[in-house]
């Protein structure tokens, strides 16, 4: 009897095993880091804090890209089951020359804007199928932005000096939600994107990505997509920052 009993354990066991395996692997971490490089143009409205002039900004992409210092964004998401974890974070720098009225003539007031912004979410598992998924995303999303101004009119132009030149800069932080969602064609070409928006600080802040993507090995994909991010900013004492950021990115994405 004792030896009948241990023969049906046993069996139990072995029968048993790949089940947990299964489960165990659903419920492990996985993870996904996805650097890129971000071709974004800037437009909006700029102003400092108690100077009377607003800049406002709006060219081609490829002017825009002309101007570019610098720019780029990543991403860092951390699975397990219908639930994870995202970071997201993005940076660009702008020096442009704007045409301003000033007194019915045009002042040229130069342009310097570095912005810097984070996403930090939680992500739920709405629709997970094998080739498809669809999370829904609320999180918290931080800016800084600094903005330089300077200029230097022939005469004088009240009430606006002659003269300026100075940096301010301000953080503000945004409550976010939307969806985010991919699907693969089994071919290794995937496409996905996103959709957030929200308010807090700002007046409104919205961010929409579009990409495809292949998959080089289980690991490894490359990405390509387009972004567009826009924050409307303003304080009481006169700073300003209205503007949206939008361009083509090239990416690789890693898995672990």
């Amino acid at each position: 009897m004792a030896i009948t009993w241990r023969v049906r354990v046993l069996a139990g066991l072995v029968c048993s095993a790949p089940m947990l395996a299964q489960a165990q692997a659903a419920d492990a971490w996985t993870f996904r880091l996805t650097p890129y490089v971000w071709g974004s143009s800037t437009e909006g409205s700029f102003a400092h804090a108690r100077l009377p002039v607003t800049v406002n900004t709006s060219k081609s992409f490829r002017d825009s890209l002309e101007e570019l210092d610098a720019g780029a964004m990543g991403a860092f998401e951390a699975r397990r089951g219908r639930h994870g974890l995202l970071l997201d974070g993005q940076f660009a720098k702008l020096s442009t020359t704007v045409q301003v009225p000033v007194a019915g003539a045009a002042l040229p007031v130069r342009l310097k804007t570095r912005t810097t912004s984070g996403l930090l979410a939680w992500r739920y598992g709405l629709l997970e199928r094998d080739a498809t998924h669809l999370d829904l995303v609320a999180g918290v999303r931080v800016w800084s932005a600094r903005v330089r101004l300077a200029y230097a009119a022939p005469v004088p132009t009240p009430p606006v000096p002659q003269q300026y030149s100075g940096e301010q800069s301000h953080r503000w932080v945004d409550a976010q939600v939307g969806v985010k969602g991919r699907h693969g064609f089994g071919n290794g070409v995937f496409v996905g994107g996103w959709v957030l928006a929200g308010t807090g600080e700002s007046d409104l802040s919205t961010d929409l990505m579009l990409l495809a993507g292949y998959d080089i090995n289980e690991r490894l994909a490359v990405i390509a997509g387009y972004r567009r991010l826009s924050t409307d900013f303003e304080t009481g004492g006169g700073f300003r920052f209205d503007t949206t950021m939008q361009g083509p990115g090239l990416g690789l994405e890693y898995r672990f």
